[in-house]
């Protein structure tokens, strides 16, 4: 019976340690920003810790998600003839930071600009009387758009090659700070005759990094080698 005894726990340790080296964790850290644009904010993350290397990285993903809401855009035609096309109008973001680098393994930025935009077309009459800088959005020369909630998600993983290199490295027991640039985003295409009045949209967010690690084989070993030499000393001393 101890043997039968020795022999599962044996085989359990085994299965143990197979399933848990191959296993990967994430530690997950979200950090928000919000306001008006345009506007920089510096948000500051916690290095991650190898533990000294029984905690080797396995990838470390960057996701930028972005909302813009409300604001008012108007388009008024002064032109002598009528006017067609597109507009956008919200808000756009993108990271940066001189402590980690937030590029890919094609060197490419790790999360590109988060484009939380309305997209819509405009057909105005030619100008009715109103003069330059009235920025009038009665119809038929011109319009208005009141701003509703968009959103936006950009994601990416850090190269391998990357992750010690800034000024401070993503690895480590410290901190280190990437910035969110968020902006006022409003395009009509520049079509002649046109003039133009935005009231900002407010813009907000969050900036996640994910740490997947998974642990260091040698590590799981040595606990399982000492769990079974444990359960030895116990059973048959």
């Amino acid at each position: 019976m101890r043997l039968m005894a020795l022999l599962f726990l044996v085989g359990a340790v085994a299965t143990l340690w197979c399933s848990t080296a191959e296993a990967v964790y994430s530690t997950t850290e979200t950090e928000s920003y919000s306001g008006v644009p345009n506007y920089s904010t510096a948000l500051t993350f916690n290095q991650f810790d190898t533990q000294g290397g029984a905690r080797p990285l396995v990838s470390i993903e960057v996701i930028l998600n972005l909302q813009v809401t409300g604001g008012q855009y108007v388009l008024d035609n002064d032109g002598v003839d009528s006017a067609a096309g597109n507009f956008e109008f919200g808000g756009k973001s993108g990271i940066t930071s001189t402590d980690v680098t937030l590029l890919n393994s094609l060197a490419q930025p790790v999360t590109g600009t988060a484009s939380a935009l309305h997209t819509s077309t405009f057909s105005l009459g030619a100008n009715v009387g109103d003069g330059l800088g009235d920025y009038d959005p009665t119809p038929p020369d011109g319009m208005e758009y009141l701003g509703q909630t968009e959103n936006d998600s950009k994601s990416g993983f850090i190269g391998p090659i990357l992750y010690n290199m800034g000024a401070k490295g993503f690895v480590g027991t410290g901190q280190y700070v990437i910035t969110v640039d968020a902006n006022q985003w409003s395009d009509y295409g520049s079509v002649g005759g046109i003039e133009y009045a935005v009231t900002p949209v407010g813009a907000g967010g969050t900036v996640t990094v994910i740490y997947n690690w998974t642990p260091e084989p040698a590590t799981i070993g040595l606990l399982a080698l000492g769990a079974l030499f444990g359960f030895r000393r116990r059973r048959f001393a």
